[in-house]
């Protein structure tokens, strides 16, 4: 009998060879032939699944952007749970940082494409942005904790969002190039949550 394929695990797997090329040699890095040659796979195969490199960069984008949510689903859906604005706030912040090696994967694909676009003079036009999203979710956060009174109602919101979210995308530079570790980003962000929230 033959072998039944899964065709969505396999387009998957080739974007995580994507993956690993984009964040060590970047995206120009990135064509059929060498990302067949990191997944151990013909080209042919590759070009089953995504006959040109603008529909296989397209799909990998997509899966990072999914994966990013995943991620940051969890530890977000935690705090949700506490009540705490200032702990969702946290969790939001928490997950756009690097803190593993699989974070630090997807954070350094992430900029390999942003400097493509830099490059390029902007961003494709079907690649969703993922910074909208983060300052969406803080600045409703933000929004909730002024009608607690645990945040002061003359900032706006999403300005003190949009703060949040610049900071936690310079932590990540950062953090990839060892100018700041981990914890180090964690202390900042915790000096920043103290001034926006009231004690």
């Amino acid at each position: 009998m033959p072998k039944r394929v899964d065709h969505e695990q396999r387009r998957r797997e080739i974007a995580e060879a994507l993956f690993r090329i984009a964040a060590h040699r970047g995206l120009t890095a990135v064509t059929l032939r060498a990302v067949a040659a990191e997944a151990g796979i013909s080209m042919n195969l590759v070009q089953y699944y995504f006959p040109a490199k603008d529909d296989m960069l397209r799909f990998a984008w997509q899966r990072m952007v999914e994966l990013s949510a995943e991620r940051a689903a969890a530890g977000v859906g935690r705090a949700l749970a506490t009540g705490d604005e200032r702990a969702v706030v946290r969790a939001y912040l928490a997950a756009v940082l690097p803190s593993d090696e699989r974070a630090r994967l997807l954070c350094a694909v992430q900029i390999a494409y942003f400097a493509a676009d830099v490059t390029r003079g902007g961003a494709q036009p079907d690649q969703e942005a993922l910074l909208p999203h983060l300052v969406r979710g803080l600045a409703g956060q933000i929004r909730l904790a002024q009608k607690g009174d645990r945040v002061s109602p003359s900032l706006d919101a999403t300005l003190e969002a949009d703060a949040l979210a610049t900071m936690a995308a310079g932590l990540v530079t950062g953090i990839l190039v060892g100018a700041y570790t981990a914890e180090r980003a964690s202390v900042l962000v915790e000096y920043r949550l103290g001034q926006l929230f009231n004690a």
